[in-house]
């Protein structure tokens, strides 16, 4: 499978990932996979502009993505892949990817939100997916940056 790394990140593409994260997973491509970006003229433009032009950028929606991940030209290429929310990873493995891990990179605080760690913060809505996750074989790896150490955090969500 071409991923090298699933990201969910409530900000997307930032700081953390273009200045941490790609210099590291070292991605041909990173695809973002949200179905309201996908529909966003400006907000593709805006994304785009963050990321350095040698790092080609997808933008599509969940099932889009679903069915070009492993077909080319996507199949021939080294992604990373970011999820705005733990319903839109759900909805990516639900559609037939089969992601192993998954990095719980960044959800913020939200009213009825609970904190897990301090840059993981989950509402009902969020447990519950990342709980049917867990229930998929998926290991949800929380990271905030390459340099901190990762922490599985499957048994925090079910």
């Amino acid at each position: 499978m071409p991923v090298k790394l699933a990201r969910i990140d409530d900000r997307l593409i930032h700081g953390q990932v273009v200045l941490g994260w790609a210099p590291v997973v070292k991605p041909s491509r990173i695809l973002v996979a949200c179905d309201r970006v996908a529909a966003s003229d400006w907000e593709r433009k805006f994304y785009a502009s963050c990321v350095p032009p040698e790092i080609p950028t997808s933008f599509m929606t969940i099932e889009d993505a679903a069915r070009s991940i492993g077909a080319e030209p996507l199949a021939s290429e080294q992604i990373l892949i970011l999820l705005e929310s733990a319903e839109d990873a759900w909805k990516l493995v639900n559609a037939g990817v089969a992601l192993k891990e998954i990095n719980v990179g960044g959800l913020h605080y939200r009213e009825g939100a609970i904190e897990l760690l301090p840059f993981v913060f989950v509402t009902p809505e969020d447990r519950a997916y990342l709980r049917e996750l867990v229930k998929l074989g998926v290991t949800l790896s929380a990271q905030d940056v390459p340099s901190n150490p990762a922490r599985i955090i499957n048994s925090l969500v079910v």
